[in-house]
């Protein structure tokens, strides 16, 4: 299977996305990678055609969607087809390219209205109100009442009646108000229009809170998308160096559905923008932040987990204090040196600091390999007299290449006293080998890891079957115990 940013479909997402964003050369660049990578596909064909006209340049978008059509008749195509001949005026093609994608899709609202729109351009006014009129949604009454409002003093007031309408559905619509101040203005109600007007620029205050936060949320997003092709370039050059290369690549590739999750929800907000309260739009726009936030944090979160559990060792530190740690009272830190990486590292010194306000002595050792999913344990007695810290620092030297150093500072950022469920929890944690933040999916993989790791039918020796089983019944009793918790 090829890696997912090498595909078209890849290419072709992040341009829509882009474009989505407002950054539109940017996505014709995916487009056109896209292209490269797979020239028959209709959709990226018709989608460099749309940005083209969105940069403003509708004749040479024109090209694109004559390919596309030649290839493959569709609705996406006849669409914006029509949308790029309204645009330079060729108001007959463009509706007769509406009224093909109506013969496909009779109830496609932007064909409607960009067709009633057309055939007003054509002075078939009539035409289009009718056409309009079968349609009792917002959109399509706000559309008749604008055309009517075009057409001059003779239709104003049935068209201000019907921007009331609007109005009655969403007393927060920006463009009927706009509208209605503008006929009572034509109608020489100057009064009554600067009053309409008054309400506008209050709501384009409050509205352009909500544009900030919209703002926000696409840069957020278009950061996100960034970050994510690094990473997958990162990934990929990790590709044959380690067993954790697929389990990391499952969740790369599960991260870029949040992705265009997020963006298919923002698409959903902005086709109904116009008929939303500014409050709502708000709380819509707070939560997609607090998603793509989330979003951001599990990206850099996956970075790091690439670079340090892929094709290398990765020596960690678990911390367990299940005594209370008051003054002058005796307690106990147990401390786990891990090996959470899928490749054994070698030459690795334990070095931990002599602290006279905690009573620690110099705790020194040496180990000279560390397979995957192994570890060794140090009980540290500890005596507080005054508030003190101490270093924890390891060297894992890994094919006489390279040095690792990671270090922790006292007082440890975990309860002092814990109650019962905290200590069953972190038993069997400490059985798998695992830290407080574990997932479920970095549960469950360790316990297959490590019954397959320890199962007695990998050993013919008696005595070490004995160690196995006994090994992996307490594997099995933590995992049991650890569903209750996830």
């Amino acid at each position: 299977m090829p890696n997912l940013i090498e595909s078209s479909s890849y290419w072709n997402s992040k341009g829509i996305l882009l474009d989505r964003m407002g950054k539109h050369k940017d996505a014709l660049e995916c487009f056109e990678k896209a292209k490269s990578i797979d020239p028959q596909d209709i959709d990226v064909i018709t989608n460099i055609g749309i940005s083209f006209d969105k940069l403003g340049k509708p004749e040479e978008a024109l090209k694109f969607y004559d390919i596309a059509l030649k290839k493959q008749e569709d609705t996406k195509t006849l669409y914006n087809k029509g949308i790029s001949l309204s645009k330079i005026g060729k108001y007959s093609d463009a509706a007769n390219c509406f009224k093909k994608v109506l013969s496909e899709e009779k109830n496609n609202k932007n064909a409607i209205i960009n067709l009633a729109i057309a055939l007003q351009k054509m002075e078939r006014l009539e035409e289009a109100i009718q056409l309009l009129k079968e349609w009792g949604e917002f959109d399509y009454v706000y559309t008749r009442a604008q055309l009517m409002l075009e057409n001059g003093k003779k239709q104003i007031e049935d068209s201000i009646n019907l921007l009331q309408m609007c109005l009655n559905e969403n007393p927060e619509s920006i463009p009927s108000l706009e509208n209605i101040a503008y006929a009572l203005k034509m109608l020489g109600m100057e009064g009554e229009s600067l009053r309409y007007l008054e309400n506008v620029r209050h709501l384009y205050s409050e509205r352009r809170k909500v544009e900030e936060k919209i703002k926000t949320l696409k840069d957020l997003l278009v950061n996100c998308l960034s970050n994510y092709e690094k990473i997958g370039l990162n990934l990929m050059a990790k590709k044959d160096l380690g067993k954790n290369y697929n389990f990391y690549k499952d969740i790369f590739e599960g991260l870029y559905k949040d992705i265009l999750q997020i963006d298919e929800d923002y698409s959903s907000f902005l086709d109904n923008y116009g008929k939303r309260s500014i409050s709502s739009s708000n709380v819509y726009i707070k939560e997609l932040l607090v998603r793509v936030n989330s979003l951001s944090e599990s990206l850099e979160t996956l970075n790091v987990k690439i670079d340090e559990d892929i094709g290398r060792p990765s020596l960690r530190y678990i911390f367990y204090i299940l005594d209370s740690l008051e003054r002058k009272k005796e307690s106990e830190i147990q401390l786990y040196l891990v090996n959470n990486g899928d490749m054994e590292a070698f030459e690795i010194s334990i070095f931990i600091e002599k602290n006279k306000d905690l009573n620690i002595s110099k705790v020194e050792d040496r180990i000279d390999s560390l397979k995957p999913m192994e570890y060794r344990s140090y009980t540290i007695p500890i005596k507080s007299k005054n508030e003190g810290s101490f270093d924890i620092k390891i060297y894992c030297n890994y094919k006489g290449k390279e040095i690792y150093e990671t270090s922790t500072l006292y007082p440890l950022e975990i309860p002092y006293s814990l109650d019962n469920d905290s200590l069953y929890l972190i038993s069997y944690l400490k059985v798998l080998r695992l830290d407080m933040d574990a997932t479920a999916e970095e549960i469950k993989r360790r316990w297959k890891e490590l019954s397959k790791y320890y199962h007695p039918d990998t050993t013919q020796d008696e005595k070490e079957k004995i160690i196995k089983e006994k090994i992996l019944k307490e594997i099995n009793e933590a995992y049991e115990g650890l569903k209750n918790y996830y």
